[in-house]
Parts: C-alpha cells; sequence; structure tokens
C-alpha cells in the first residue's frame, strides 16, 4: 500500500467499518496524516451490514449535549520531529494527568501514533450497545436467580492512557460516558465490574502495550482487583506472583501501522498463578483437545505473536483445574481476547474455570451453566466490542442461543 504523510483539513471524516473481527475507522482520505493539536477529527461509524450511525446514536448522553464542531486552527507543518515522552503531573479528579508536546499521526487502519505508542479510535455507537446490554439482559434472565453474572467491559488504551491534552484533537468519544451508558442499559440483575476508575487509577503503569491493542498482564491483574471487589473476595497481592518477561513483542498496532518507525517493542511481562497444581485443556476449532500450560513462555513464541502465551491463545472452549481445590467450585468466563490475559488470575480460586470464547464456541450457555452446575458468569470484552455488530452478534447467538 502506497502511504504519504497529508494535512488534515476541517471537516476530514473517518468511516467506522465494523469488521468481522475487529472495528476500523477509515480516513475519508485513505492515507496516514497528522493531526495538530487544534484540529477536530470528524467520523462516522457503520455497521458490519453497512448501515451507518452517525449524529447522536455514536454520542454518549453527556456528549449529546455538546457542539460538534469548533473554530479550528491551520494545520501544522507535517514534518516528521521526535516525540518527547509524555510527562505527568497531579489531576485534580485524582488521576495523574499525562502530557504530550509530540505530533498525532493517523494511519487508515483507525490506528493513532503519539510518540512510541499507538492507539486505536473509539467511537460511542448507541444502537450496538443496546444489543449487547439486551443479550447481557436476555441471559440474566434465563438463568436461575442464584446464578450471578458479572459483566467487565474493559476500557482501551485511547480512553485511559492516551495523553489529556491531545483527547480534542481526535474528538474521541469518553469512554468513561460510555460505559455509564453501557451500565444503565443493563437490568440490574448482573453486577457491573467498574474498570475504568481502576485503571485510570494505575494509567501511568505499564497496563496496556504500546505496539498492541491488548491490556498488560499488570492492566489484567488490576482488573482482577476489581473483580474481587465486586465479588466481596480478597485478590492475591501482586507482589506475590512470579513475573516472567519477553523482550520485543510487535502486536496488532504494528501491523496497522505498517511497522511505524516511531513504536517501541514492548515487553510481555506475564504474571504466573501462585498454584503448583494447574492443569489445562482447551478444544480446537477442529474438535482437537490438547493440554497447555495455563501460560506459555512467550519467548518462545514470534515477535508478533507473544499475546498467544496466555491459555494458549484463542481457542473456542478451554477447562483449567486446580488440584490444590476441592470445593466444587466454578466458573465460565465467556470472553473475547480480552479474557486471555485476565483468566490466569482466577485459577487460583476455582476448582475448575471454564473458558468459552464466544466467537467460535458452538454451543448453549444456557444449557452448559445448568450441565455443569456452575454458579458464576463472567462476561470479560474490551469496549470496542461493544460497537462491533458482528462480535454482538456472536455474543448474542452464544448467550441466548
Amino acid at each position: 500500500m502506497k502511504r504519504k504523510v497529508i494535512y488534515l483539513a476541517v471537516g476530514v471524516g473517518i468511516i467506522a467499518v465494523i469488521g468481522a473481527a475487529r472495528t476500523y475507522e477509515k480516513s475519508l482520505a485513505g492515507q496516514a496524516g497528522y493531526l495538530g493539536s487544534e484540529i477536530i477529527f470528524y467520523r462516522e461509524s457503520a455497521s458490519a451490514s453497512g448501515t451507518g450511525h452517525s449524529g447522536t446514536d455514536t454520542l454518549t448522553a453527556a456528549e449529546k449535549k455538546k457542539k460538534l464542531g469548533q473554530k479550528n486552527s491551520p494545520a501544522p507543518s507535517p514534518a516528521v520531529t521526535e516525540t518527547p515522552s509524555p510527562t505527568v503531573s497531579p489531576e485534580k479528579k485524582g488521576y495523574e494527568k499525562i502530557i504530550s508536546d509530540g505530533k498525532i499521526k493517523v494511519y487508515d487502519t483507525a490506528t493513532v501514533v503519539l510518540g512510541d505508542s499507538a492507539y486505536e479510535l473509539y467511537t460511542y455507537v448507541n444502537s450496538a450497545a443496546s444489543r449487547y446490554a439486551k443479550a447481557v439482559n436476555k441471559l440474566t434472565k434465563s438463568l436461575d436467580s442464584s446464578v450471578k453474572v458479572y459483566s467487565m467491559v474493559a476500557p482501551t488504551s485511547v480512553g485511559i492512557t492516551f495523553p489529556d491534552n491531545k483527547r480534542k484533537s481526535l474528538n474521541s468519544s469518553s469512554q468513561k460516558e460510555a460505559l455509564e451508558d453501557i451500565e444503565h442499559k443493563l437490568s440490574g440483575r448482573e453486577v457491573f465490574v467498574p474498570l475504568y476508575d481502576k485503571l485510570m487509577r494505575h494509567r501511568t503503569e505499564y497496563i496496556f502495550f504500546r505496539t498492541d491493542h491488548h491490556w498488560t498482564s499488570l492492566g489484567a491483574y488490576y482488573a482482577y482487583e476489581a473483580f474481587c471487589e465486586a465479588k466481596n473476595m480478597t485478590p492475591n497481592q501482586l507482589s506475590g506472583y512470579e513475573v516472567k518477561k519477553s523482550e520485543n513483542f510487535t502486536g496488532s498496532f504494528y501491523r496497522e501501522t505498517y511497522n511505524d518507525k516511531n513504536l517501541r517493542a514492548d515487553t510481555l511481562e506475564a504474571i504466573y498463578p501462585l498454584s503448583q497444581k494447574l492443569s489445562m485443556k482447551y478444544t480446537t476449532a477442529e474438535g482437537k483437545v490438547i493440554s497447555a500450560p495455563v501460560i506459555a513462555d512467550a519467548s518462545k513464541y514470534g515477535s508478533g505473536m507473544k499475546y498467544s502465551a496466555y491459555i494458549a491463545g484463542d481457542n473456542p472452549y478451554t477447562v483449567i483445574q486446580n488440584k490444590e481445590i476441592t470445593d466444587g467450585s466454578s466458573c465460565v468466563v465467556v470472553k473475547e481476547s480480552y479474557g486471555n490475559a485476565f483468566v490466569p488470575f482466577l485459577a487460583d480460586h476455582y476448582q475448575t474455570v471454564y473458558v468459552i470464547d464466544y466467537r467460535y464456541w458452538e454451543g448453549k450457555l444456557v444449557d452448559f451453566i445448568k450441565e455443569n452446575k456452575t454458579r458464576e458468569v463472567i462476561l470479560v470484552n474490551n469496549i470496542s466490542m461493544t460497537r462491533n455488530s458482528y462480535l454482538i452478534g456472536k455474543l448474542m447467538s452464544c448467550l441466548n442461543n
């Protein structure tokens, strides 16, 4: 693909194309470009079927009250310059504030680069979020009241670690407001695990990868802490875990920015479960059952595949057994790939952890829950999933089949 840097003038739009596995927003210019700190980035979004969502459908309740545009300053010079590392200063809300004086580079894959890090643009789609909530509500209605359903919707790096003084340049939807809207759409029988505040309080730590759209083991640990708080369960202390590092991880953002030379390769710091008596078996799409460690040695994986070290990657069905626990406790995690780094933390608390990747599994969840007599269902998704028509359809099929 031929790439060249262009100026983005006022009124340039982004079309969000929600694909089968990932949601992408494309520049109308179709090429990479630089944004000045005062330039507003306009977008529309579209469903997988091609039906567009624009106007108030892409806004949260708070954003609907805001004006859609403002007067813009001229675009800066497109010359590539070295971006200084973001500086950190206190913020009134109790979160640390991240500041950067670098330029934002935008790619046609809805990926932006600032300094040595990349981020995925995010647009809230109200109708899609409503479908997500409807699927979860229908699930809880179908289950006995003794079954607890936990909904975990993870914000992404652009909503947590993106520099505060550059947010207006993207005119990106507020993930805080989006998560509040999603929570309000749920019936109330579910336990909505609040992740935004938890991650914001650790936003200056290494909780998201620079070159990949996932959270790190550390980010997943803080999500695990939030889950334990919601469940009234004591989490294991971070200091008690063994951590193994694997250098030179270049994930999805590295590919989506065409190997942008400014991106700095990540270090995958895998946090291993405490228990020494774990066993895991996963079932492939072809039906083959394979034994594997809960977390593999990431150094044996290629630079772009290291995230697959968590629970052997994305498989339709996985079972983790803890021989140190004999109380019959179990849970079922229904997830996409964000759940992979989260699941290992649960292995220390349950005799059996069932893991279902709804993108590939073809069973009936309600029947599965009844047959295995599990009393806890944990839904783990990143916030971009809740605007993706295809993935929501797959989740609905799994939850309500």
